[in-house]
């Protein structure tokens, strides 16, 4: 069933029904986060219930398609449930997850309610309501790092205190050739300094501990 019951009363004199026909403005009246989106998956218009829930202004959202606030790995799900809703005007009711503005991730239960005007879906009208979730895990938040044999090689000797140059020399590669690994195994890490990489490389043990230094000696590390 379309939630027909969110159309502007216009007249029926435009050419073509639109998004434009909907009176976004009633999901105000909603005391579960909600919003509107165009056929595409462009938010339209979010409630003051759905800004509270997510930490963004509905000005932040507009514009922005519905799977940004998904991790990636649910958001090919999501998607064919919003295409369900478009395609064949059928509501879908679901559970998966998605991070608010403070970088958590969140159980949440949706449902995609087709909006029509004149017989035709214009929109969709998406509602959220709360999943309590135990705390996730990092394993649950982010896929393992792999790293190629080469990546490895240059993540060890980064972790030695090599840089750029010295690892270059030693490898037998152009400079330009290294910092193209670093910037690779920065990202695969989800790293933005060397420090960082060598912190997340520990973490998922594709590095060893570091060594016992003798009292007072500083960690070298170098650009």
């Amino acid at each position: 069933m379309c939630a027909q019951r969110f159309a502007a009363g216009g007249s029926e004199e435009s050419s073509q029904p639109a998004i434009g026909d909907i009176d976004v403005s009633l999901v105000d009246n909603l005391v579960v986060p909600a919003s509107v989106h165009d056929l595409r998956g462009r938010f339209v218009h979010v409630n003051a219930a759905a800004e509270l829930a997510s930490g963004r202004s509905n000005a932040w959202w507009l514009g922005r398609h519905f799977t940004e606030p998904l991790p990636p790995d649910a958001r090919n799900v999501v998607a064919a449930q919003f295409r369900r809703a478009v395609e064949r005007g059928e509501p879908s009711d679901f559970e998966t997850e998605f991070i608010d503005a403070d970088g958590r991730l969140r159980g949440v239960r949706a449902q995609h309610l087709p909006l029509a005007s004149r017989g035709t879906i214009v929109g969709i009208l998406i509602l959220a309501f709360d999943v309590p979730r135990p705390p996730p895990t990092p394993s649950a938040l982010q896929r393992e790092p792999r790293l190629t044999p080469r990546q490895t090689e240059i993540l060890d000797l980064i972790a030695s205190g090599l840089s750029t140059s010295d690892i270059a020399e030693q490898l037998m590669l152009s400079t330009e050739t290294v910092r193209n690994h670093v910037r690779n195994l920065l990202l695969e890490l989800q790293a933005h300094t060397r420090l960082e990489a060598i912190a997340a490389a520990r973490r998922h043990g594709l590095l060893a501990p570091p060594r016992l230094k003798p009292p007072g000696e500083p960690p070298v590390t170098r650009d």
